[in-house]
């Protein structure tokens, strides 16, 4: 099966044609415009590699998965989806045209078999994979991509910007689809690979946030939101022989500990973010320990509808009054490393050199003198229960802000409802991470920086250069130029400080040893349709 390198993609605006077939590859993960063979990508130290490993036998059919999340999911709409627990739902029950493979540097099929750019980067074929149902037992149509698609690409949806250049989606026939663009279009194939461009049968919009119909290896059994969501095999999965597993069931379980707990007892079979001082007494416990790094960072998120954080000089004093360092060491046991920029260091065009924020509260203290609140204000930022690093980062930064004259008040929420909070931008203050769904910067970049998507993440940021940049990395074919433009947007974070990047982390999940071919891609996210268990 031919493949074409994310570095290819990145670096000619996938101006090439790729054309592969087979009967399918790994489970489908979020992508974006991978880096080229240079740059270094996410590792998975500690983590599995391939899908069902050699050494531990041939995989087993049955079973039930018992995963417990800090959180529950808020829709099965990818036009509507704003958080990872939600993604990686959709990942399991839609398919998309193509996948990020596990090396996070090409471009895979996945509902096409093979696809054909036009050399001036206008327009795009995909050959649609034949034999193909939705759970329901429906055939997958080329209507079913096209209304699919079409509706990914409008642009008052919460993705719409990842397809900003693409003018029409078009059948050609019962088994091609065409996409035409306005411009040449840099991230096409790592967008149509995200859970954004998920596939699902056509005119279901008003039904898919609950009642989803996909192609993916699972469909939905039954969701008791707020605390339990159990997903079932799809009987119509195109993968002959996947998934092996029968259901899976996601527990929400807030509290560290007690998911922790619920692994040693043996009533979860896999834990997502997983404490880092729990890896080393997990692992001696004999749990396996996935780990990726470089796709992850922890942020403030500020809202600059809430005074005084309109001002620059108060986002400044805020962020040089963060103990990067402090907080990697002792919060994060070692693990994490002080960011340097809104973008997390695996992705492509990344720079650590683009004047970012330090540790000095005598630098915090003169920004804020310069500001509009020379003496000092006081402000809230919300944390979710349960949720120990967050709330010691808060403490530690509530600590130094103290000195120099601020004061920070901590607000503890279940996690949904923080979520919810700032999706409705209610909140002042966040700290939360970002996990990159595409190696390629388009994605964080459009919808933190331009602000027409989300508000700016729902910051309220509006700066028209920062704005024109995004647009013009997106279009632009050269490598070199496009590493240019993307300096000059982690320049205008740095110096403008519209989220506060604290500190890079790994992607830390934790599994029993019964559990098998379970493990994330490059940019953290996981599947199980090459998940087994021993019996």
């Amino acid at each position: 099966m031919l493949r074409m390198s994310a570095a290819l993609v990145a670096a000619v605006g996938a101006l090439a044609a790729c054309s592969s077939g087979g009967s399918g590859s790994n489970n489908a993960t979020n992508s974006g415009s991978a880096a080229p063979s240079s740059h270094a990508v996410a590792s998975l130290a500690g983590a599995s590699t391939a899908g069902a490993s050699t050494a531990a036998g041939s995989p087993v059919s049955g079973g039930t998965l018992t995963v417990d999340r800090t959180a529950d999911i808020f829709t099965f709409d990818p036009y509507n989806t704003q958080d990872d627990r939600s993604i990686f739902t959709e990942m399991e029950i839609y398919d998309r045209l193509v996948q990020l493979g596990l090396d996070g540097k090409t471009i895979e099929p996945e509902l096409a078999t093979s696809w054909t750019v036009a050399p001036d980067g206008l327009s795009a074929t995909f050959n649609l994979r034949p034999g193909v149902e939705f759970s329901n037992g429906a055939p997958l149509t080329a209507d079913d991509v096209v209304y699919s698609l079409t509706r990914a690409a409008d642009q008052k949806g919460s993705w719409g910007f990842l397809f900003s250049p693409v003018k029409t989606v078009t059948k050609v026939s019962a088994t091609q689809i065409d996409i035409t663009m306005s411009q040449p279009f840099a991230p096409l194939l790592p967008a149509l690979s995200t859970f954004a461009a998920s596939i699902y049968p056509n005119g279901s919009a008003a039904t898919i946030g609950t009642a989803p119909i996909g192609t993916g290896a699972y469909e939905v059994a039954s969701w008791q939101k707020g605390s339990k969501l159990t997903l079932v095999k799809n009987p119509h999965y195109w993968q002959s022989g996947k998934p092996y597993l029968d259901k899976v069931v996601y527990n929400v379980v807030g509290d560290d500990n007690a998911r922790v707990l619920q692994l040693e007892s043996g009533n979860a079979d896999v834990l997502d973010d997983l404490p880092p001082n729990q890896v080393a007494p997990l692992k001696q416990k004999g749990m396996t320990i996935s780990q990726v790094n470089g796709s992850a960072l922890i942020w403030v998120i500020l809202n600059e509808a809430k005074k005084p954080l309109q001002d620059p000089n108060v986002r400044l004093a805020l962020s040089w009054a963060m103990d990067r360092q402090t907080i990697a060491q002792d919060v994060y046991s070692g693990s994490a490393t002080p960011a340097k920029s809104i973008m997390p260091s695996s992705t492509l065009y990344y720079s650590a050199t683009q004047d970012p924020a330090g540790y000095n509260l005598a630098t915090a203290a003169q920004y804020l003198k310069k500001s509009s609140v020379p003496n000092g204000f006081t402000f809230d930022v919300t944390v979710p229960s349960g949720d120990a690093e967050s709330l010691q980062t808060a403490q530690i930064w509530q600590a130094s802000l103290k000195k120099i004259g601020i004061t920070l008040t901590i607000n503890q929420l279940e996690a949904t409802t923080a979520q919810d909070e700032y999706n409705t931008e209610k909140y002042t203050a966040r700290i939360a991470p970002w996990t990159n769904d595409t190696p390629d910067p388009d994605e964080l970049m459009g919808v933190a920086l331009d602000y027409q998507p989300q508000n700016g993440l729902h910051t309220s940021f509006h700066d028209d250069q920062a704005r024109n940049l995004v647009t013009q990395g997106r279009a632009e074919l050269d490598p070199t130029k496009r590493a240019a433009i993307y300096a000059q947007l982690q320049l205008i974070a740095n110096q403008q400080q519209p989220f506060i990047p604290i500190v890079e982390v790994p992607r830390l999940y934790a599994s029993a040893p019964t559990v098998k071919g379970f493990f994330p891609n490059t940019q953290g996210k996981y599947g199980f349709v090459n998940t087994w268990k021993t019996k």
